[in-house]
């Protein structure tokens, strides 16, 4: 395997889309043609029927690029309670076929898409850790770079947001470090963010990347962090496997370009190092 490309956008929440923005994200992707779109939650801002509507559209313009999403605590009813609680997942099941949770193997790279929501948490997420465990074995050994998916963040760069990261993060990261996941990326807080493990987690023996993404179409912004995506490029070509995190960003034309880039490489047991 060589290069393998993922389109990681987040966050959308179909219901609060500012006019132009995805017909210019659309073609951006269109122009990248990236080999996977991965979708970290909040496809939808209340679970609306006409929401996931909205965004089953979307992901047919996607096409031919295969999508794999997982949901966030915003694709869950949560004025509607009969239906939040008896199927919190129907909208989100019909939309991706039945499947919360769902591996893409694209030769020695497996992308593990994994639930972190509840219907018991309006927002802020959670594992149980056995399944979490079970999930993480999985293609584990035909990954030569694992990555794992899901909306709750494990790190972000602003104080405010700490209350949102994942429940239960410190025993979790463990995991994903037992089982050698080199690539840990969300959304939830629509405020782009990448960075090593070891900043936040200096306990932990595994040093692994954390990408979170913005938001990629909605008008609920954060300031200092318009709508933006992340292209994330793996390359196992070499013996040393590389990670490219390009963050693109909503520009004045409606067009989404690049705003920086980050590579981290892999040259030990250890993990991954961040290039300078």
């Amino acid at each position: 395997m060589s290069l393998f490309r993922i389109a990681h956008l987040s966050d959308p929440h179909f219901g609060t889309i500012k006019d132009g923005v995805r017909e210019g994200l659309l073609e951006t992707l269109k122009e990248l043609k990236p080999d996977l779109i991965l979708l970290t939650g909040d496809i939808t801002q209340r679970a609306r029927t006409w929401q996931f509507r909205e965004a089953k559209q979307f992901v047919e313009n996607l096409k031919p690029i295969p999508t794999i999403a997982v949901p966030g605590n915003h694709d869950i009813p949560l004025f509607n309670t009969i239906a939040r609680f008896l199927n919190p997942y129907f909208g989100f099941k019909n939309l991706f076929k039945d499947q919360l949770e769902k591996d893409f193997i694209y030769g020695d790279i497996v992308v593990k898409g994994l639930n972190s929501t509840s219907k018991w948490r309006q927002i802020q997420g959670d594992f149980n850790l056995a399944r979490l465990d079970r999930r993480l074995r999985e293609n584990k050994a035909q990954a030569k770079v694992h990555i794992a998916a899901f909306h709750h963040p494990l790190d972000c760069a602003k104080q405010q947001d700490e209350k949102n990261l994942l429940q239960g993060r410190d025993q979790a990261i463990e995991l994903f470090a037992h089982h050698q996941i080199d690539l840990i990326i969300g959304g939830h807080i629509h405020d782009p963010y990448v960075n090593l493990s070891t900043q936040r987690y200096p306990n932990v023996n595994r040093s692994m990347v954390i990408g979170v993404a913005g938001t990629c179409l909605s008008s609920r912004t954060r300031a200092g962090a318009p709508n933006s995506f992340n292209l994330i490029e793996v390359d196992t070509h070499h013996h040393i496997p590389k990670i490219i995190f390009s963050r693109f960003d909503l520009r004045e034309n409606l067009r989404f370009t690049i705003e920086n880039v980050k590579t981290f490489s892999r040259k030990s047991a250890a993990g991954w190092t961040i290039e300078q």
